[in-house]
């Protein structure tokens, strides 16, 4: 009966791993998997403070985040599976895209006025709102995932940061005019005044230099820091031209 037990046992381990669908995509988390209508994710240090963030969003009823289901037999936490698209690299988005994205996060911040984590802060950032960590269904951002770097914080530390990343704040083949007039569009979309922009960014791409542990990131962050200040009149007068 034991042998019959442990050949049993060792067949639905097999078969659960055969269910798991590697998730690609992801560059900083390795080993999700999806099964069935969940994602698994390995623990990482802080964890219960985005679990705990994601209980609170799912009170409030805010479909752009993933629920929280739990721990699996292995240890990884259990997500609930967002079906859609998450873009594995950095890229061009439309104006509408960009638009919907800022909208999304100012629902997100929104969610979290009166969560208990936040500490007595202004909001709860993501932490790293992404085109990478967020969730496109029919190329519109409906989600965002990936809640590890979640803090206390302000609304603007995580509107800078996204604006930065969404643009792609720092790419020579963008003009910074153009840029200008898209970032108006992020920060208006978003509802909040384009006044600090320029600065909001450039304290964002310092703090990630400064806190990153992965190869090339810091580098890759302080020439877009570069950029910015070396074009940041340009961005600023482009900014106030579409600010209305």
């Amino acid at each position: 009966m034991r042998t019959f037990t442990r050949h049993t046992e060792s067949v639905v381990r097999v078969i659960v791993r055969q269910m798991e669908e590697t998730l690609i995509g992801g560059r900083t988390t390795a080993g999700v998997v999806r099964i069935g209508d969940t994602v698994r994710r390995p623990i990482k240090p802080g964890a219960a403070f985005g679990h705990e963030l994601l209980r609170h969003l799912e009170t409030r009823g805010f479909g752009g985040a993933p629920r929280f289901l739990g721990l699996d037999e292995a240890g990884r936490e259990i997500l609930s599976f967002l079906p859609g698209s998450v873009p594995p690299e950095l890229g061009h988005f439309s104006d509408d895209q960009l638009a919907a994205a800022a909208r999304l996060l100012r629902s997100l911040h929104d969610a979290t006025l009166d969560c208990p984590v936040r500490n007595g802060n202004e909001i709860v950032c993501h932490g790293d709102a992404s085109p990478c960590n967020c969730v496109f269904v029919d190329g519109v951002p409906t989600a965002f995932i990936d809640f590890d770097a979640a803090h206390p914080g302000s609304r603007l530390d995580d509107v800078g940061y996204a604006a930065w990343l969404w643009l792609d704040i720092g790419n020579d083949d963008l003009s910074p005019d153009d840029q200008g007039r898209r970032l108006a569009n992020f920060f208006r979309s978003y509802g909040m005044d384009a006044e600090q922009v320029t600065q909001s960014i450039i304290a964002a791409q310092r703090a990630l230099a400064g806190r990153t542990e992965l190869a090339g990131v810091c580098e890759w962050s302080d020439r877009c820091r570069d950029w910015l200040e070396r074009n940041r009149n340009r961005v600023e007068e482009a900014i106030s031209r579409h600010r209305l």
